[in-house]
């Protein structure tokens, strides 16, 4: 009886360090499930993978069924398992979360240098990529980072959004606000927007050359008015204000450019800053007042919008149009949109390089619209030729990249030039009448062009245009004055004495005694800034242009250095924009930002992510 109770209290007291193992004797250690491990208070941890046999004098392994003699120690036991079993002593390590046990990788401390550099190129890419900051949850994406890299751990949607977004906008606006204070002058586009979600936002971008002569563009700002419900020219004034106010440029804003719009025309007025008018948006105005002439709006442009109309709205026909075609890479109709610009050239381009191919679908189908006659096709390709050198003017006056507001006054030239040398080429009346209207409007909406200041001195101060990029020799002389006087007020604000002579010192010169009569005129020779003014001009003007392909900031770079005035002048006007695409495209890029997956992200939110996105450049 006693030796029962002796074996009971032994097996009880072996139970208490039990771990339960599913199928134990299995063989193979991969195979076996932990559901359950019991350790008693002061035991030892050898005894959840053994058990004592029935004489108390020898240890059964739990795993592989190896006996062992034990003493009332462990030692040769733990040698067991540190030998066959080295991985299920991790089972008995506390753990605070079940991640370790399914599988163990330690993941990157939130302080460490990879965890820290993996989020900040995170949030780089969703600013870059315009992605949601739902994608942290997206199953699909989360697999993709774990086989990256295992160890890190992706942050929630909040933190990302709170912590490294605000973190990385904190670093880019301080950058981006020392480059400011750097910058003497600087330039501004700007244009109000409706979001996806009905929201009324006004965009502000700047540009400026950097101290290496380099064209430089940000986002300042993308916020609503201060008054919502209001969206006139004082409350829109007050905005930019602020803007102003909050970046420190007040003073350093040379020009405002904005669409022909009055409520932004006055809005520069009560700044007191100059406006420049989008030179793409007045040629696109330009160019509607002849599409919307009745020979040409009624008649050929409403047939070949009703064309690409019943294409873009029948699936059959469509394809039709691209399995006739017979090529891999199919072309497809483009629509006209009056707010695009140079749609309809497109459009027109685009029908007739395809006419066959529509006629050929059009007389197959039934209830389709009759295909383009050929006086009809004649008539479009003197269009195409009217609007082609309007299209390239748009293209090369969009370019953020390089200085534009130079080619303004040349390309108002080249314009009138090619429609005076295609009057004589124009196939059908329609066409010359729609030449010679395109001519007198152009004397109408771009020669005043030539009588602005901003436009004027840009012109005068690119090298590859100087006086010659004029259309009138009265107004190339009228801007020179002009430019005189600005550099004649930059030499006497920046010097008051005369620069010391590079040629040798007369006191070094053998004494000539009847010549001393010249010393005291010489030393009361004085020259006035004026002169200098018009010595430095005249010299860069006597200067061979640079050739046209050339970049002018190159010039401006390496070249003139006993020229300072002049340099200044031309980081000053050469930073304007000729159109306010920078500020049209922020239009384009807001609209995927505000998509339907983030129609309710906050304005603040919204103003953060376009300033990442078209800032990322401070950061490379």
């Amino acid at each position: 009886m006693e030796k029962f109770l002796k074996r009971s209290k032994t097996d009880s007291a072996s139970k208490e360090n039990v771990i339960d193992i599913g199928n134990i004797n299995s063989g193979s250690e991969s195979d076996i499930g932990f559901e359950k491990i019991r350790t008693r208070k002061m035991s030892s941890e050898a005894w959840a993978f053994f058990e004592k046999t029935k004489d108390g004098k020898h240890a059964k392994c739990r795993v592989c069924s190896q006996t062992y003699k034990t003493s009332g120690n462990t030692s040769n036991l733990f040698d067991h398992l540190k030998r066959a079993h080295p991985t299920f002593r991790e089972l008995l390590k506390p753990a605070n979360t079940i991640k370790p046990f399914l599988k163990n990788v330690e993941t990157y401390a939130n302080t460490s240098e990879r965890k820290q550099a993996i989020d900040s190129a995170l949030m780089g890419m969703i600013a870059s990529d315009v992605q949601p900051f739902s994608i942290v949850n997206d199953k699909g994406f989360q697999k993709f980072i774990k086989c990256l890299d295992p160890r890190y751990e992706l942050p929630s949607r909040n933190t990302l959004q709170n912590v490294h977004m605000a973190n990385l906008h904190k670093k880019i606006k301080d950058k981006l606000q020392d480059i400011l204070n750097e910058v003497d002058y600087c330039s501004i586009t700007t244009d109000c927007w409706t979001s996806r979600a009905n929201e009324g936002y006004l965009t502000v971008t700047c540009h400026f050359i950097t101290n290496e002569f380099t064209l430089r563009s940000a986002v300042l700002s993308t916020k609503k008015l201060l008054v919502a419900t209001n969206h006139g020219s004082d409350n829109i004034a007050s905005s930019l204000r602020a803007v102003f106010n909050e970046w420190g440029i007040m003073e350093k804003v040379v020009c405002v450019v904005t669409d022909n719009d009055s409520t932004m025309i006055k809005a520069c007025e009560l700044l007191q800053k100059r406006h420049l008018p989008c030179y793409a948006h007045t040629i696109n105005l330009l160019v509607q007042d002849c599409l919307n002439q009745t020979f040409i709006k009624e008649n050929v442009l409403a047939k070949c919008k009703r064309i690409v109309t019943f294409f873009k709205s029948s699936t059959i026909a469509y394809q039709k149009f691209k399995d006739i075609q017979a090529t891999v890479k199919p072309y497809s109709l483009l629509q006209e949109v009056p707010t695009r610009w140079n749609s309809a050239y497109r459009m027109i381009e685009r029908i007739l390089l395809t006419n066959d191919f529509i006629s050929t679908v059009l007389l197959a189908t039934s209830k389709a619209p009759s295909p383009l006659t050929a006086d009809e096709i004649d008539f479009l390709k003197d269009l195409k030729e009217i609007l082609s050198p309007f299209e390239n003017a748009t293209v090369q006056t969009s370019l953020s990249s390089s200085v534009s507001v130079s080619l303004i006054i040349p390309l108002t030239c080249g314009l009138f030039q090619s429609l005076q040398e295609l009057k004589g080429k124009m196939k059908t009346p329609e066409g010359l009448q729609a030449c010679l209207f395109l001519i007198e409007r152009i004397k109408k909406r771009l020669f005043p062009y030539e009588d602005r200041t901003a436009t004027r001195l840009g012109t005068l101060l690119d090298p590859r245009f100087k006086k010659e990029g004029f259309r009138s020799v009265f107004n190339a002389d009228q801007a020179s004055k002009v430019l005189e006087n600005e550099m004649a007020a930059i030499c006497k604000g920046h010097s008051s004495t005369v620069e010391p002579s590079t040629s040798r010192s007369m006191n070094n010169e053998p004494q000539q005694p009847l010549l001393n009569f010249m010393k005291s005129k010489i030393a009361n020779k004085v020259r006035t800034s004026r002169v200098d003014a018009i010595v430095y001009t005249r010299q860069y003007f006597e200067n061979e242009n640079a050739p046209t392909e050339s970049d002018s900031l190159e010039y401006w770079r390496y070249n003139a250095n006993d020229m300072s005035s002049l340099k200044i002048c031309a980081t000053r006007y050469l930073c304007i924009p000729a159109t306010s695409t920078e500020s049209e495209r922020m239009f384009s890029k807001a609209g995927l930002i505000i998509s339907e997956r983030r129609t309710c992200l906050k304005s603040k939110n919204v103003d953060i992510l376009l300033f990442l996105n078209k800032n990322d450049w401070i950061t490379q």
